[in-house]
């Protein structure tokens, strides 16, 4: 009750916050909140979409700062050599996403919204094979739900931005960078370890704040409060309803983006958008009060925390203004050996 309590409250001050906070007008003109995977988990290519631009409808929504999509995935994936018995499994996911610039719709400058759904359902090979990470990085239960929401406002040319809402810690934190060139988890998602302390993942994303701010040209710090529950689909079915029950944990992040505006940097890229001699060095943390039981032990012990570094760097380009080319990426993280065990890289 204490903690639902806590988080209620911080989550209201929060939005009040964004809510009554002295418009500032950007300098450059935005299109979009900040994304999630949501926006990455298929590039929309040279051709745009399948069935086109609605006789110009979403011409006319986009000029007036509303943009949505609607998109199909499925991984799959057939295990031809292994102890189990060959199975082909097929995960499926259909995904529509909502993004609304308020300064173009209603003259609000520097707010936007965002809003995802899907439906998610299929074979995942992973479970079936007893495999430590999954071949599939969008595999996990069945579900449709609500993803994620939050109400964003931006200052000082995005210098600063803030959101209110319901998304998770992994889409943003310990996120691969270069997901979108990876299908398996935890290259084509985040850092399998950080499911130790619960930091949120999605679909069943929880109640989180975060604030952004970028002090410098190349670098950005932020911080974000969400609520670690432990059975995240159980919890909120729908995900319509916030449920402000679990522990507030606390995830930050140090980042350094040679090659582009630290402002503009998005945790996770897309191969459309990664052109010229761009990269991404970051350095989190994440921190959870709730008591955990260490393996092999029954007694429980307070608090759990992940260190973690990652590194991604475009080395070479057939032509600098693309694409194209050679990229490196490197992760590794740290937690307490007395409580998880595990370091990984």
């Amino acid at each position: 009750m204490l903690v639902s309590s806590i988080m209620s409250v911080l989550f209201s001050l929060v939005l009040g916050v964004c809510l009554f906070a002295l418009p500032v007008r950007s300098q450059t003109p935005q299109e979009e909140p900040v994304p999630g995977p949501d926006s990455h988990e298929t590039g929309q290519g040279p051709h745009g979409h399948l069935f086109g631009d609605w006789g110009g409808e979403r011409t006319r929504l986009l000029e007036r700062g509303v943009k949505f999509d609607f998109q199909y995935v499925s991984d799959s994936l057939w295990n031809l050599k292994s102890e189990q018995k060959e199975r082909f499994a097929s995960w499926n996911r259909f995904r529509g996403t909502l993004d609304i610039d308020l300064g173009t719709l209603i003259g609000q400058q520097g707010w936007y919204f965002h809003a995802t759904a899907l439906w998610q359902g299929g074979g995942n090979l992973g479970v079936y094979l007893g495999l430590l990470t999954s071949p599939s990085g969008m595999s996990s239960a069945n579900t449709c739900r609500l993803d994620s929401w939050w109400i964003e406002k931006r200052w000082l040319d995005e210098r600063i931005t803030a959101r209110v809402g319901q998304f998770a810690g992994q889409d943003f934190y310990g996120a691969q960078h270069y997901a979108a060139s990876f299908i398996f988890e935890p290259m084509g998602y985040a850092l399998g370890n950080l499911f130790t302390d619960l930091e949120s993942f999605d679909p069943p994303s929880t109640p989180a704040m975060e604030i952004r701010v970028a002090p410098s040209h190349n670098i950005y710090v932020k911080s974000m409060v969400l609520a670690a529950v432990r059975s995240p689909f159980s919890q909120n079915p729908t995900g319509l309803v916030p449920q402000f029950n679990g522990t507030p944990m606390s995830v930050s992040e140090i980042g350094f983006t040679p090659g582009k505006k630290a402002s503009s940097m998005r945790a996770f890229d897309n191969v459309e958008s990664r052109k010229g001699y761009s990269g991404l060095y970051q350095f989190g943390a994440s921190y959870n009060p709730a008591k955990f039981t260490a393996p092999m032990s029954a007694t429980s012990r307070s608090r759990n925390y992940l260190l973690y570094w990652m590194a991604s760097q475009a080395l070479w380009r057939m032509d600098p203004k693309e694409a194209k080319g050679l990229d490196a990426t490197f992760a590794c993280d740290w937690s307490p050996p007395s409580i998880n065990r595990t370091t990984r890289c």
